[in-house]
């Protein structure tokens, strides 16, 4: 069951009005990374990220140059209750203008910053405002779900 404006309005108090969906909650991008050297996911939990370097922002504003990967970071901050995973969907206006975001889910009991990947197949800049609404989290109830246990949280 996909939990509705008026139940995220009670998980959720606290975002700007034009955050709250039918169906979900919007979520705004605060900060954003280029990828930069190696990363691996190798056997056991031999995992590396590759490093993040900070893009600034000129006047607020973010450029995405063509075929980069990029990780945006959201905002606000998530605690997903233990009986709720989240998917995270991308804005259609990103879609239409040729921007690609890549999500994953979102489990039971996480709590901190949500980061997906976005890249620009346009063959121009692609610029976004800091505080833009980006993705949007549908929240789903899951029955008898276990916690997050991963390290990406807090």
């Amino acid at each position: 069951m996909i939990l509705g404006e008026y139940v995220l309005r009670d998980l959720f108090p606290d975002l700007d009005e034009d955050q709250y969906q039918p169906a979900g909650i919007d979520l705004k991008l605060d900060r954003v990374f280029r990828l930069e050297g190696r990363g691996a996911l190798l056997e056991g939990d031999d995992k590396r990220l590759p490093e993040y370097r900070e893009v600034e922002t000129e006047g607020g504003v973010f450029e995405l140059e063509p075929n980069v990967p990029y990780v945006l970071e959201l905002a606000p901050e998530l605690e997903i209750p233990e009986d709720t995973a989240v998917l995270f969907l991308p804005r259609s206006t990103l879609l239409r203008s040729g921007v690609s975001v890549h999500t994953a889910l979102g489990d039971p009991g996480f709590r901190g910053k949500i980061r997906v990947l976005a890249v620009n197949h346009h063959a121009a800049p692609y610029r976004i405002a800091h505080g833009e609404r980006v993705v949007q989290a549908v929240f789903l109830r899951a029955e008898d779900a276990g916690r997050y246990e991963g390290d990406y949280g807090r």
